[in-house]
């Protein structure tokens, strides 16, 4: 083991990777403990180190310039003999790839708590003009608290002869690349979107979504196939961090998400959303009602996914069959086609199984009636004239159960971070107000909050100071509304509170309020934010919740343009709106 690097005494071998070998080290400079990366550069030609050099140098001093909390500090960088290095923090943590190794699927909150860090160094370092290249799990180091750093920028794009193995195959395998990568296409910040992506299925469910025996065809699955669902291999994934997987995973980078600000927003409103049901989910089933909680325990049988309660539905359908066939059956054996047909008419998505499971009732029940010898042909009549009604009506029955499920699962939706409700919930309401106002008449207003800055805020400071501005506006709201009112986070940083019966003077003093209330809030917090408001007053019913949106946003951005503290933003038919700039 050599001895020293420049001016860092080498104490230790860390570890060795495809890039070379990590040792600790001290710097007799500053007095400190260091991780040094070392790459040796013999194999290359003259050309090639030359060509290294150049861009080694550019792209691991612009990573130099990288201060975030989710990415692994760079010190110092230099050249002893053939040997290249970096000298970073040293931290006491494991690869994110050894604790997958150990565990294979982490829990939700873990895979979700990791991946909105990676997303947020990422996004540090793409607006910077950094682009990692290489995210992967031996790439991501995590520390106590689960708290994940991204190691190797400006080091990922090496040469081929530096990125290969004694056996000549390529390093690490093409597991985590994007698909613009393997076809040699321009690569921007999507490209690490879509890495992400992987790491992120790969942190869910276990697994890898693309692979294959040979890098070649590893590199025609990311190109061409379409991995399954994360939740049909772990259950406790929903439809929606699906949607979110699949959407970093899209093969065309237009299909992605934009920028890794936004995908982190997406899984942090998802992760807060999940927690607040996991914490106040019972109490609030219990408050919708009896009949609604038995309900949602049918909705999820032992956590049971949807799809195959229904295939179990379907199977059972067919055994009832075959039992009523080649038993001596009664009509009373019909009635064990309903429970199926009710789980499938409840679970389904779709139309089409439903359908399906209804003409399939239809035919064997009257298969199995055509063979009742001891009835007349006018009863097997009669009894099928009864068989097809009955079987509609416990499909209706179940279609009309489904829908007042996902209604109620609307109306008791919450916003993890802050306590307030969530958009879906806040529309549902919004969305009865609406047809309130429309049978009876009446006034009511509606106020929209901008959080201006949040952003720049979550980059300097970390999210963490971003999470403790959205508590203090959301519990300034919480404080200053109603009872009658209803507020909500219906964005990342976005409010709206619903004001019934309230005209614009009203309105304009509750948020008169929520402006003094807000600034002094974040003034005593020191936290560098300011917040904008927006709202309208309806005299008459609008048409839909999308023109309450529509018009209170138009009067925020009026406030924000305006500069003044209350402005008024134009008047609308039998309509009132004004916007007011809160710093």
């Amino acid at each position: 083991m050599i001895s020293h690097l420049g001016r860092y005494e080498i104490i230790d071998e860390l570890g060795r990777g495809a890039m070379g070998i990590v040792y600790k080290a001290h710097d007799p400079l500053i007095e400190r403990a260091v991780a040094i990366k070392a790459i040796n550069l013999e194999p290359l030609s003259a050309k090639e180190k030359v060509e290294f050099e150049t861009r080694f140098y550019q792209e691991a001093k612009a990573a130099g310039h990288l201060n975030h909390p989710n990415i692994v500090t760079i010190y110092d960088l230099g050249k002893s003999g053939d040997i290249a290095y970096i000298a970073m923090e040293l931290m006491q943590g494991r690869e994110l790839q050894d604790i997958i190794d150990k565990v294979s699927r982490l829990s939700i909150e873990d895979a979700l708590d990791i991946a909105i860090q990676v997303a947020s160094g990422l996004s540090y370092a793409h607006q910077h003009g950094i682009i990692h290249r290489d995210i992967k799990p031996t790439n991501i180091m995590v520390l106590g608290n689960n708290h994940a750093k991204i190691a190797d920028f400006g080091i990922a794009k090496m040469p081929t002869a530096l990125a290969q193995t004694r056996t000549g195959l390529i390093i690490g395998s093409p597991l985590y690349m994007s698909p613009e990568q393997i076809e040699s296409r321009s690569v921007d910040a999507r490209s690490d979107i879509f890495s992400l992506g992987i790491v992120l299925y790969q942190m869910l469910t276990g697994r890898l979504p693309f692979m294959g025996e040979t890098p070649s065809s590893v590199m025609f699955q990311i190109v061409h196939h379409v991995p399954d669902k994360p939740s049909d291999i772990n259950p406790q994934v929903t439809e929606a961090l699906d949607a979110i997987v699949f959407k970093c995973l899209a093969k065309n980078p237009e299909d992605r998400y934009k920028n890794a600000a936004e995908l982190a927003e997406n899984l942090r409103l998802y992760r807060d959303e999940r927690l607040r049901a996991k914490a106040v989910g019972a109490e609030d089933i219990q408050h919708i009602g009896t009949r609604f909680s038995r309900l949602k325990r049918l909705a999820t049988p032992g956590g049971v996914p949807q799809n195959s309660v229904i295939t179990i539905s379907y199977f059972a359908m067919v055994l009832t069959f075959l039992l009523d066939f080649f038993t001596d059956g009664t009509v009373q054996l019909h009635l064990l086609y309903v429970l199926p047909l009710v789980m499938i008419g409840f679970h389904s998505e779709k139309l089409l199984p439903v359908r399906i499971a209804s003409a399939f009732s239809l035919i064997v029940q009257g298969i199995i009636i055509s063979y009742f010898d001891d009835l007349s042909v006018i009863s097997k009549i009669a009894l099928l004239s009864l068989v097809l009604p009955s079987n509609l009506v416990i499909v209706y029955i179940s279609r009309v159960a489904r829908a007042n499920f996902l209604e109620v699962t609307k109306l008791a939706s919450y916003d993890g971070l802050t306590g307030l409700r969530h958009r879906l919930s806040f529309e549902s309401i919004a969305d009865m107000e609406v047809v309130k106002q429309q049978r009876n008449g009446g006034v009511f207003s509606f106020a929209h909050i901008d959080v201006n800055s949040l952003k720049e805020l979550n980059e300097s400071r970390g999210y963490l100071a971003g999470d403790q501005a959205i508590k203090l506006i959301a519990q300034v709201i919480q404080e200053n509304i109603r009872e009658t009112d209803t507020a909500a986070r219906i964005g990342g940083d976005e409010f709206g509170v619903l004001m019934p019966n309230t005209d614009e003077a009203d309105c304009k003093l509750l948020c008169q309020q929520f402006s003094q209330s807000i600034a002094s809030k974040l003034g005593e917090a020191a936290l560098p934010i300011s917040t904008s408001i927006g709202y309208v007053t309806f005299q008459h019913a609008p048409t839909s919740i999308s023109e309450i949106f529509l018009k209170a946003e138009n009067a925020m951005h009026a406030a924000q343009a305006s500069g003044e503290e209350f402005a008024v933003s134009g008047s609308y038919p039998a309509i009132s709106a004004a916007a007011a700039e809160l710093g």
